[in-house]
């Protein structure tokens, strides 16, 4: 080993190969949390498990840091809508700063719109991480197959399911429209909102 840190490999130095897919990484957290703080911090663990990681092992970085960072994001996710559900009122997304706490210029290009982070809320955590993946960061289906842990046909169903409730989302009636907890929404009375 020398004294600048492990040797380089095929794919180079891993600290190079892990600041090359940083930007990615950090758009595909945001993407399934909606949150720059909690994506921040899935890319920070990755690049724990990056650095841990036998890189002589590891056939295609990108696939494999791509992989762990969707599935961590599934996880946590998963995490806090158990807690969301015990939450009263609507959650926002958090939007994306303009400093560099937000990421290089590949998380702005990639990021999705405040609104349609609200409706991702709505999908199925498969479906989510499908769509972020494809319509986000144009993946090919058998890249997100293998993230997924799922087949070709079933990466393909699940974008396709994941477009179809959010063209059903954007078709709705604003005045039918459920809030993200699932509960119709009422009027934006003040008297409701200081009731709830």
């Amino acid at each position: 080993m020398s004294p600048h840190g492990p040797p380089a490999g095929p794919h180079g130095r891993p600290e190079d190969t892990f600041a090359r897919q940083r930007p990615r990484l950090l758009g595909i957290a945001y993407g399934m949390l909606g949150s720059i703080t909690q994506a921040e911090g899935v890319v920070r663990h990755v690049r724990l498990r990056w650095q841990a990681t036998d890189h002589a092992l590891v056939a295609d970085p990108q696939a494999y840091l791509t992989r762990a960072t969707t599935r961590l994001s599934i996880r946590l996710a998963q995490s806090v809508r158990s807690r969301r559900e015990s939450y009263i009122g609507p959650w926002l997304p958090e939007p994306l700063g303009t400093g560099d706490a937000a990421g290089t210029g590949a998380v702005h290009s990639e990021s999705v719109e405040f609104g349609v982070l609200l409706m991702l809320e709505r999908l199925d955590l498969a479906e989510r991480a499908a769509l972020v993946l494809r319509d986000g960061l144009a993946s090919p289906y058998p890249e997100i197959a293998a993230v997924l842990g799922v087949d070709e046909t079933r990466a393909r169903h699940l974008v396709h399911s994941a477009r179809q409730h959010l063209a059903t989302d954007r078709g709705a009636d604003p005045e039918r429209r459920e809030d993200t907890a699932g509960r119709p929404r009422e009027d934006d009375d003040a008297e409701d909102y200081e009731a709830a």
